[in-house]
């Protein structure tokens, strides 16, 4: 069993998608497969699909929490990614499955909310996962905040 010393939110800088989908993506970049460990869907797996209520917020497992993941160079090794399907906007089921994830992965692996990072938190010219960080991790420490 790895240590696991971090969490790294990210998205997928796309309108749609799936694991299944950021698997296929990440083989044709010429990685074994997904990068991340667990991904939450927005409720558009495919592009130009109608919305799907009933799959917004569902979350899907990527690669295994035990496997080192490719999703944060040179942090990998002791952290768990989440990709957030969308961009720069998400949704508040996303963002409920978000909190409810992180907080159950917090309390596994013992770790507090300032353990909880952005990917831009880590490599600069980059803004995933668009959101606050800060606003995150005080959502995480005072549940009564909203979680965005």
């Amino acid at each position: 069993m790895r240590a696991i010393k971090k969490i790294i939110v990210h998205c997928s800088a796309s309108k749609f998608g799936d694991s299944a989908a950021i698997d296929r993506w990440h083989k044709e970049r010429g990685w074994q497969g997904i990068g991340y460990h667990y991904v939450i869907l927005n409720g558009e797996r495919i592009a130009r699909a109608h919305y799907n209520g009933a799959e917004d917020g569902e979350l899907e497992a990527g690669r295994d929490e035990g496997t080192v993941g490719a999703h944060c160079l040179g942090h990998n090794a002791d952290s768990l990614g989440i990709c957030l399907i969308g961009d720069k906007i998400f949704t508040p089921a996303q963002l409920r499955t978000l909190g409810e994830l992180i907080i159950a992965l917090m309390k596994k692996y013992v770790l507090s909310p300032k353990d909880v990072y952005g990917h831009y938190e880590f490599e600069p010219y980059k803004t995933c996962p668009n959101l606050n960080m800060n606003a995150v991790r005080t959502a995480l420490t005072e549940p009564e905040e909203p979680f965005v």
